[in-house]
């Protein structure tokens, strides 16, 4: 039989049109994630082809499902990108609410698309076999498709080819053998995007690595334009874009410019930029204490503009009409809404230099901080983390600068002495679970205590060895004593008080929530003593918990030697990175008192520990926190001193005489 080339001029064949050509390394490749239905990339529908377990979360590969559907055709919310090549988890919408699946790609079946667009000259067969001669050829066109073979989709290698069975006009219904990577349909999209560079010309084969590869490199085009169609197979997309030269192809998605209708309020300084996507961009205008109308908005992730700043790149950006023309603002690009005032002074040692805002420098002129004394008025905490930001005063220049930690800074309070600067310097955790017969374990096995009428008992020698204490035992005496660096504490068996002692003094008393035990040659606690006399914080997993440890150095001040007011007021900085979760939960454990005698207790100790944090603003870590007390003095001479402690643990402790006037 003459084999016949068919030309199909279809609407959507000839909206295709020739395009331009875009690099590969620009390909909108997905790795991983979940998405949304999306052409044939991410299918809207599956069926099942035998029973398949359903759970109540994505996440519980270790439990039972709750149950068993029958197979079925189930309607898709999100998958992941490796569906058909490996086992996923898909999210579908059942008479339960949503649930979730794992078949694997032999598991299910999706239908063909109803049409395909072709890219390349392909051969058709009377049957699905290699083996007949093809009767005819199609150019690259959209065609109908009226069936497929079996898991058409499910390869190890997308290079394979399926059997698609497409209509012609001329000879009725034809199989075309074509590699599944290339199996793909046209849709509508209208969505906007920037771009960088487009070629003059490119078509669709072109953009995919196949056919005839037309395109054309001469000129290139950058700006924001309309993407008009989107090509789509099981492993990859194309889009049509329309520029002021005409329409080209691209697996470049470009960034996605969001039409909004929404009203900002800007309270601080907030520069106006023409673009978000030339580099150091001049700014245009400032705002302040005004409403802005957003028409556009840009949330993805900005890789394209302003050098290596995480703000830049990773908040929204928004297109507005403002009193002072129309451009391109970020909130958190300018004066930060957030940032907490202070009424601090800073001495800055190492070179830093004075940025008009956080990660945003000034354009025309800089100025070179270094062993300089600053004023500083507010503190900032970028959102995605990284250093602190200080609004600063030096030489008649406001402007920011980031702060790095105690050792590189010094700090002092304006409105308190400061006497302390604490850094922490190592964290320890010791992981204990319980066992169903009564005792406690580390994880390796070992046994560490045990549990009595619903309370923990840890031994003491084994955690000394954990936490790096030595031990040494009293001649003659049931007593034994713990020693870490300057800090040591005593035991005594069945005495229901410890004593604590600061570089061999005598030391105090404090009471013991139970008394110590020796039991069969070990020494035992129970779990709120253990916390309190190891300056320990437990966090709690389940019926597991975690015993952290943490250490720090403090660089320490002089103690004001006398107090005209009658009340010593004293401050002391710390950096302890903290999340804001720990933070909620009270996981800065350090307190600060001053202590007068024998008098430990009382409202006059407690210390007010504030984590410098963002106003309004609940994502921030916590890096830096102020620790306060205060003390009443009556006019005379007092011995003090000033203890920072973890529960009953010393990390330091200084003595002062002071006079009271």
């Amino acid at each position: 039989m003459m084999k016949i080339k068919l030309f199909t001029f279809t609407v959507v064949a000839a909206a295709m049109g020739l395009a331009g050509y875009v690099s590969q390394a620009a390909a909108d490749t997905i790795y991983g994630g979940s998405f949304a239905p999306e052409g044939l990339r991410f299918p809207d529908e599956i069926e099942l082809l035998a029973d398949t377990p359903y759970y109540a979360a994505a996440d519980t590969y270790n439990t039972d499902p709750e149950g068993t559907f029958a197979p079925q055709t189930v309607h898709v919310l999100e998958t992941e990108s490796g569906w058909s090549i490996g086992e996923a988890t898909w999210k579908i919408e059942t008479m339960f609410g949503p649930r979730w699946i794992r078949p694997k790609p032999w598991e299910i079946e999706i239908a063909p698309p109803k049409r395909i667009t072709l890219l390349d000259e392909t051969p058709l067969y009377r049957s699905a076999s290699t083996k007949n001669t093809p009767v005819a050829a199609l150019t690259p066109q959209e065609v109908e498709v009226t069936d497929a073979e079996k898991m058409w989709f499910y390869t190890n290698d997308p290079n394979s080819k399926a059997w698609i069975k497409v209509h012609t006009s001329w000879l009725g219904d034809l199989w075309a053998f074509i590699p599944v990577k290339e199996i793909g349909t046209v849709h509508d999209v209208q969505r906007k995007a920037h771009y960088d560079n487009l070629p003059a010309k490119s078509d669709l084969g072109a953009a995919m690595g196949v056919g005839q590869q037309q395109m054309d490199w001469s000129t290139t085009t950058a700006g924001d334009f309309t993407i008009v169609h989107e090509f789509t197979t099981i492993y990859d997309r194309a889009f049509e874009v329309q520029t002021d030269q005409g329409t080209v192809w691209t697996r470049d998605k470009g960034v996605t410019i969001l039409p909004t209708d929404e009203t900002l309020k800007i309270s601080r300084e907030t520069p106006l930029f023409p673009t978000v996507f030339a580099g150091l961009a001049k700014i245009d205008a400032v705002l302040k204490d005004e409403n802005v109308i957003v028409f556009e908005k840009i949330i993805e992730p900005l890789w394209a503009g302003r050098g290596p700043y995480e703000i830049w790149h990773n908040s929204t950006w928004y297109h507005v009409r403002s009193s002072k023309g129309t451009g391109w603002i970020n909130k958190l690009v300018g004066e930060p809404e957030s940032a907490v005032p202070v009424h601090w002074k800073m001495l800055v040692k190492n070179a830093r230099e004075l940025s008009q805002y956080p990660e945003v420098p000034f354009n025309d002129t800089t100025l070179l901080l270094r062993n300089q004394t600053v004023e500083v008025t507010e503190a900032w905490n970028p959102p995605n983390g990284g250093s602190m930001w200080l609004k600063v005063h030096v030489d008649n220049r406001t402007g920011w600068i980031p702060f790095w930690n105690g050792t590189q800074d010094t700090l002092w309070d304006e409105d308190s002495q400061t006497i302390a600067r604490v850094a922490k310097t190592e964290t320890n955790g010791v992981n204990i679970v319980p066992t169903g017969t009564g005792d406690l374990q580390l994880n390796t096995g070992v046994r560490i205590g045990y549990t009595d009428k619903g309370q923990s008992y840890l031994n003491v020698n084994q955690l000394a060895d954990l936490y790096l204490y030595e031990v040494s035992t009293a001649s003659g005496k049931n007593e034994i004593t713990l020693t870490k660096g300057d800090y040591s504490f005593d035991l005594q068996a069945n005495q229901a008080s410890a004593a604590v002692h600061w570089q061999e003094e005598a030391g105090g008393n404090v009471p013991l929530d139970k008394p110590a035990q020796f039991i069969e040659g070990g020494w035992y606690l129970n779990l709120k003593d253990v916390l309190a006399l190891f300056g320990l914080t437990q966090v709690v997993a389940g019926n597991e918990y975690s015993l952290f440890e943490k250490n720090y150095t403090v660089i320490a001040e002089d103690i004001p030697t006398s107090v005209k007011s009658g009340r010593l007021e004293l401050q002391a900085f710390v950096n302890d990175w903290t999340s804001r979760e720990d933070y909620n939960a009270g996981q800065m454990p350090l307190q600060l008192s001053i202590e007068e005698g024998e008098d430990r207790g009382g409202i006059e100790h407690n210390s007010v520990n504030k984590g410098i944090v963002n106003q309004s603003d609940q994502n921030s870590a916590v890096t830096l926190f102020s620790l306060k007390t205060s003390h009443p003095l009556a006019v005379g001479r007092h011995q003090v001193d000033v203890v920072l402690r973890i529960g009953e643990r010393i990390i330091w402790k200084k003595s002062a005489e002071i006079a009271a006037k």
